[in-house]
């Protein structure tokens, strides 16, 4: 990535000053600026990351290894959650070495979209809290 006084001379100190605001902060070991997530995660979405960010404090996730224990399921029926935030967090698995797609549990046969991981995610967790009531 360019230097930070390249950044700064050429785009401004206000723009460089920008890429290290922190955007994940879940942990010692969950912490991402800008900055560092192009640089190790590989991704610039960060409005993602702020939603990322909101779900892995609710679900007190402070580790790489705790995220990659909590299911795919638990992450997407969270409402703010969606592919791009998925993508995020997938990144940060695979810059952390874990296997994304064990993580997932998928088959090479599974054929669901996104979109249909998610309303299955959610109706079990609406299911759920019938169960309990």
């Amino acid at each position: 990535m360019i230097e930070r006084k390249v950044v700064e001379n050429t785009i401004g100190k206000t723009f460089a000053d920008s890429l290290d605001e922190l955007i994940i902060i879940a942990g010692d070991k969950l912490t991402f600026t800008k900055r560092t997530m192009i640089e190790v995660l590989g991704c610039a979405n960060f409005s993602a990351g702020k939603r990322v960010n909101f779900v892995l404090n609710k679900l007190k996730i402070e580790t790489p290894a705790q995220l990659f224990k909590t299911d795919p399921f638990s992450i997407a029926r969270t409402k703010s959650i969606g592919a791009t935030s998925m993508y995020v967090i997938m990144c940060i698995l695979d810059a952390a070495d874990y296997n994304v797609e064990e993580w997932w549990g998928w088959k090479k046969t599974n054929v669901l979209k996104f979109s249909t991981f998610k309303s299955h995610a959610m109706r079990r967790a609406a299911k759920r809290k019938q169960d309990v009531a």
